[in-house]
């Protein structure tokens, strides 16, 4: 390839232009540094910002088409000319870099080579998080985080995955309305059971008001729960207990059977003891005593079956009461199985709640209800310098750098809007303004 030799006329023009570029570039630079004098150290501008891989350069060689091109920085932080190889630029700013470019081509290639170098794209920068268009964008010099969220589309989500959200939270509303009125229904039982347990026929139902339509009918139901439950216990007790005195006075009726025939006895036995020395003096009828001794034995037969039927009606008696207090520990028992089941229901419930609440929180921020103009964001931006990551808490007025990732954070709502469950229903305490000295009771 035969040598050039580039005339200084063009190069000094060339050099005029750049140097009033230069010029306008270190007006803006120095403007936007006192503006942001916390930032001012670390605001890049065309000429000291410093290559890296991913940016793409603009490489003039004056007279020299074949040479001029656009060119990449590899992953390895090199540029490839034609005729000349690959070129480390990474670390260098422009004027460094075209040196570099002047010094390789001047060793064998072109005499005196003029050379230009403009950056023709720099690495993109990233946002992401809760902004309405996340991705990347091209860097621009004197970007700040505010430009980049301004061309994000501003704080916030996209109006497609906005209406998802939407619904999304909609639909764990509505589970947690469930299951809070699920862990409210299961209070009340509790409060019903424990009143059945304890033999009470009223139960308080904590901080249960008359706006608490939600809840009228479940009360109402264990109300009549309970009114059936205590008057089917009296009933069948009462029929047991109704057996009593039907038994009593069987055994009454017996025992004065019993004591009939052992007077009937003692009179004949007499009988029978003179009627025998009447017989043993010749006056009486051998057969005549015979018979009045059979009498006699079938008297005491008589009162041993009497007695064998008291013995039999007590026994009755016995067993009746037993059934008492069997039909008293059957309803017990059933009380106590009712009550652990609706605590272990309680206590599923204590656990799912909390959870559900805490993805409807989520739900309804992403939806974006919440997001208040004055709500402040969380930015964080995370840079790549010397190979090494870091993240800086950022403003809108952080000036950016090619490469960087801004992430967008909002702050969950601490009180957000909450449906009816807020009150006792969803919390299981009394609603505001309102002491247990108020509590309705319920029951008969």
């Amino acid at each position: 390839m035969r040598r050039m030799s580039i005339v200084d006329g063009p190069g000094e023009r060339f050099g005029h232009r750049t140097g009033f570029r230069r010029v306008g570039w270190a007006i803006l630079i120095a403007s936007l540094a006192w503006a942001n004098p916390v930032f001012a150290d670390e605001y890049v501008g065309p000429q000291t910002y410093k290559l890296a891989a991913g940016d793409k350069i603009s490489v003039t060689v004056f007279g020299q088409a074949e040479l001029s091109r656009e060119m990449l920085v590899d992953i390895t932080g090199n540029i490839h000319i034609p005729f000349v190889g690959s070129i480390e630029v990474a670390g260098l700013n422009l004027t460094q870099c075209r040196e570099r470019i002047v010094a390789r081509l001047a060793d064998g290639i072109l005499h005196r080579p003029s050379v230009d170098v403009q950056i023709a794209e720099l690495r993109p920068v990233f946002v992401i998080g809760n902004v309405r268009s996340a991705g990347l964008q091209p860097f621009r010099f004197g970007m700040n985080v505010k430009m980049a969220l301004a061309v994000a589309g501003g704080v916030g989500t996209a109006p497609p995955v906005q209406g998802a959200a939407m619904a999304d939270y909609l639909a764990i509303e509505e589970r947690v309305r469930q299951v809070s009125l699920q862990r409210a229904s299961l209070l009340v039982r509790k409060a019903r059971l424990e009143a059945q347990r304890d033999g009470q026929a009223t139960f308080n139902v904590p901080g249960h008001g008359a706006a608490d339509s939600d809840l009228t009918e479940i009360v109402a139901i264990e109300k009549d729960i309970l009114d059936w439950q205590i008057a089917n216990r009296r009933s069948q007790l009462d029929i047991l207990e109704a057996q009593r005195p039907r038994i009593m006075n069987e055994i009454n009726a017996l025992n004065g059977q019993v004591a009939t025939k052992k007077k009937q006895i003692e009179l004949v036995k007499q009988y029978t003891d003179r009627y025998s020395g009447l017989v043993k003096q010749g006056l009486g009828l051998a057969n005549l005593e015979m018979q009045l001794k059979i009498t006699e034995s079938t008297y005491e037969s008589e009162i041993w079956m009497l007695t064998a039927n008291i013995s039999r009606l007590q026994m009755d008696l016995g067993a009746m009461d037993i059934r008492i207090q069997e039909t008293e520990a059957a309803f017990k028992r059933q009380n106590l199985v009712d009550l652990q089941d609706v605590q272990d229901k309680l206590k599923q419930v204590e656990v799912t709640l909390p959870i559900l609440r805490e993805i409807r929180q989520v739900r309804l921020q992403q939806s974006g209800a919440l997001v208040a103009a004055d709500t402040p964001q969380i930015i964080t931006v995370t840079r790549n310098r010397n190979g090494q990551l870091s993240q800086i808490k950022a403003s809108d007025a952080t000036p950016l750098e090619p490469g960087d990732i801004v992430e967008v954070q909002m702050p969950l709502p601490q009180n957000p809007t909450m449906s009816a469950e807020t009150t006792w229903l969803g919390l299981g305490r009394t609603a505001p303004g309102r002491d247990s000295a108020s509590l309705p009771v319920i029951g008969r």
